[in-house]
């Protein structure tokens, strides 16, 4: 099961979705407020998210399920481990952390005041870049040039009153002295030049977890599956095995 990250829906895992289902039953689902799925129209948090990955479950008759969860989809990973240790095989936390930084906090603010004062949607994603891939990466201007297009192109795009509910959600999240609860073999990847969460965060949870193991990937940023499908697969799929 793929978690997706913040204002992402099942597009996200494009990259990686085939080299998964070649060995594994895959499943991708919007969370709630992006995509197909529905906007509540109440407060949330990542608890109930991760109720949402369990009612999911439910639905599909899976006792467990390995889960791999990006950013956000990290946070709700985490908090469905902590809250359902039986349901969970194997768990890989992408570009996450145990919380939420306080810079990121403002950031995200800042770019939700940014889109509700008229800012357009193309500049926007254009600064979200920025954040999200490294430097190196925009020697190859096809690239994000794509990544902004498939983004602007994107059929169903998330609504302001959605990336401020997530945003909400991820301002509460706080697992740090929960996970020595987690159970299921767990390992982190996380992209060297990861700026949004850097490294030194991610590995809070390495340490943290029983047992835990963290795979740095060279040249990555914050989205490793889309920028290194090839190295994300591989190593997902040596631990899941």
């Amino acid at each position: 099961m793929l978690i997706a990250g913040l204002a992402c829906d099942t597009r996200s895992w494009t990259p990686v979705i085939d080299g998964f289902s070649k060995r594994f039953q895959t499943i991708v689902f919007d969370n709630r407020g992006v995509g197909r799925s529905g906007m509540p129209e109440s407060p949330y948090g990542i608890r109930d998210m991760a109720e949402d990955t369990l009612k999911l479950l439910d639905h599909l008759n899976l006792q467990s399920t390995n889960i791999i969860g990006h950013s956000l989809g990290g946070y709700i990973a985490q908090e469905f481990a902590i809250r359902y240790p039986g349901r969970v095989n194997k768990l890989i936390l992408e570009s996450t952390a145990p919380q939420s930084s306080a810079r990121n906090n403002l950031l995200f603010q800042r770019f939700l005041e940014w889109r509700l004062n008229g800012m357009e949607l193309e500049p926007w994603i254009w600064a979200w870049s920025f954040w999200l891939f490294p430097p190196p990466r925009f020697e190859d201007r096809s690239f994000i040039d794509a990544h902004v297009k498939a983004a602007l192109q994107n059929p169903h795009p998330h609504s302001t009153s959605a990336f401020k509910g997530q945003i909400e959600a991820i301002l509460t999240h706080n697992t740090l002295a929960r996970l020595k609860k987690i159970r299921a073999e767990t390992l982190v990847i996380e992209g060297e030049e990861d700026i949004l969460i850097p490294p030194e965060e991610a590995g809070q949870l390495a340490k943290r977890i029983p047992g835990c193991s963290m795979s740095v990937v060279e040249d990555a940023g914050h989205i490793v599956h889309v920028e290194k499908p090839e190295a994300f697969i591989r190593t997902a799929l040596d631990f899941l095995s």
